[in-house]
């Protein structure tokens, strides 16, 4: 038996606003695994092939989403999945960052909430790689309760596999490579 067409309940637009481009995707999330899902790993191929970014969903399939390149934008391959383990330490964790609200929605939709987002990827005109991406969603109970809207951003930094893809070498490594040390700026740590 076919899952539900929940494709057509998301909008995509995009536009100029001085100096950025922005493309948006918006709509309510299907529950995984009880939605039909779209991936076109063709047009996945064709956006992200060979520049060590991955051609991130804005908006994941497994939510119902387009799988076409009006719902992607290159993103750091770090963000979207788990990073390989040599790269762990720098982020002082798996990564995931993207992949990880992802997965929060997921498990909430599972146990009965609704949940509608905004996503945002913002560029320079004339790059191909945002620089950015802004996330907006209100989560509903499954009593009904609305909660504030939730925003984050996520930063698209350059990563080990697009330089490397590029040919770049990283820049210095600094604190022996164990990342930064955090100072308190309030207060004294005792």
């Amino acid at each position: 038996m076919a899952l539900p067409e929940n494709s057509r309940r998301f909008t995509f637009r995009s536009w100029t606003l001085g100096s950025y481009f922005f493309k948006e995707a918006a709509g309510e999330l299907g529950v995984p695994g009880k939605v039909a899902t779209h991936r076109d790993v063709g047009a996945q191929r064709d956006l992200a092939g060979g520049t060590g970014d991955h051609a991130g969903h804005m908006i994941g399939v497994q939510f119902g989403a387009p799988g076409g390149i009006e719902n992607m934008g290159l993103q750091n391959a770090n963000m979207n999945t788990f990073a390989p383990r040599r790269l762990q330490e720098a982020f002082r964790g798996h990564g995931g960052s993207y992949h990880d609200l992802e997965s929060d929605w997921s498990r909430k939709l599972k146990d009965g909430y609704r949940i509608s987002v905004i996503v945002q990827d913002k560029y320079r005109v004339g790059e191909e790689r945002p620089f950015v991406r802004w996330v907006q969603w209100v989560e509903t109970t499954s009593a009904g309760k609305q909660a504030a809207p939730q925003t984050l951003d996520f930063g698209n930094f350059s990563s080990p596999q697009l330089r490397d893809a590029r040919g770049e070498q990283p820049g210095p490594v600094t604190n022996g490579g164990h990342g930064a040390q955090v100072i308190p700026l309030i207060g004294t740590r005792r």
